[in-house]
């Protein structure tokens, strides 16, 4: 899932270190319990240095550390350790964008020559660089599902309009994405089966094989956020809210509150509209967790929920970790 940015809310990023393969995403919406870590990192690591983009399904977490301000390269973060990954030869930026429950992230890589394109990292098998259609060039890398579909932004050469593009696992050729009802679409979120979310001036839409939805509109400043299995997750400054596709209904994330990630599973994590920005974890729209700080912090800002249920995120100045049961 890949976060919005635009405060420092959506600046916070690093986290998770300890794999832990009991974690799950709560079934229902009873209470549940979250604890809190700190995380390791390497001398001169920071929160104005570290981004995280993905946390995997055993609680695994990856992003990019900037050591310079201008060199992005990928962090992976262990039990006992931030590993730097070296970045391929000739490429001077590896920005991550969004990681998937297996740990394979993707990224834009721009190369020493002024070249861009898009690459996967994945654990055992390394990088690889994914085809660009005749006649574009990377703009915006998007998302990653579970499966290994790609999602993102390239321009035309020589115009200023954008389209998206979809490489599929298997490996085919990738596919232009550019409807006429869905000008210069934003690509959100790819589903695991197939569906892309998008966003584009005329509205939110569900694309699945060419077919596309049109996702009613739940609010002027409300933006389409996450897919969930059943449905579409908004957010605004003011709220946040998810549309179930199967009835229509749409439901306001009790709080009110601001939704940062949601897994397939519908769970969520973000903060209330409170005087303290409390930060919580809701199941469906319910919110289920308050998560606890650290000693000597004061506030929290998480980034993102993985589909096993970590959160990462920062206390404080701290990277940490939570974990919800």
């Amino acid at each position: 899932m890949r976060i919005i940015s635009g405060s420092r809310r959506a600046l916070v990023s690093l986290v998770a270190a300890t794999v832990v393969t009991t974690l799950l995403a709560p079934a229902s919406s009873a209470a549940v319990g979250c604890t809190v870590e700190d995380l390791p990192v390497q001398d001169g690591m920071s929160w104005s240095n570290l981004r995280i983009t993905g946390v995997d399904g055993q609680g695994g977490v990856t992003g990019f550390y900037l050591p310079s301000g201008n060199d992005n390269t990928l962090v992976r973060w262990t039990s006992t350790s931030a590993e730097v990954v070296p970045r391929p030869d000739g490429v001077t930026k590896f920005v991550t964008a969004a990681g998937n429950a297996l740990g394979a992230v993707v990224a834009r890589a721009d190369r020493a020559d002024g070249s861009s394109a898009v690459m996967t990292y994945t654990p055992g098998a390394g990088y690889r660089e994914l085809p660009l259609p005749s006649g574009y060039e990377v703009w915006i890398v998007d998302d990653i599902n579970d499966r290994g579909d790609v999602v993102a932004r390239a321009k035309r050469i020589g115009s200023i309009g954008w389209v998206t593009v979809l490489w599929r696992a298997d490996g085919s050729a990738p596919q232009v994405i550019d409807p006429a009802e869905v000008p210069w679409p934003v690509p959100i979120a790819a589903g695991e089966d197939g569906t892309v979310l998008l966003r584009s001036y005329t509205g939110t839409w569900l694309w699945r094989d060419g077919v596309l939805t049109r996702v009613p509109d739940v609010g002027s400043s409300a933006y389409p956020r996450g897919l969930t299995s059943d449905g579409v997750v908004f957010r605004s400054a003011q709220g946040s809210w998810k549309w179930t596709e199967a009835t229509g209904v749409v439901e306001e994330f009790a709080g009110p509150g601001v939704v940062t990630s949601v897994n397939q599973n519908g769970f969520a994590t973000g903060y209330l509209l409170d005087e303290k920005k409390t930060s919580v974890a809701w199941q469906g729209t319910t919110v289920v967790a308050t998560l606890p700080l650290p000693e000597g912090a004061s506030s929290a800002a998480q980034t993102l929920v993985g589909e096993g249920g970590a959160i990462a995120g920062f206390a404080g100045t701290k990277p940490v970790r939570w974990t919800c049961r």
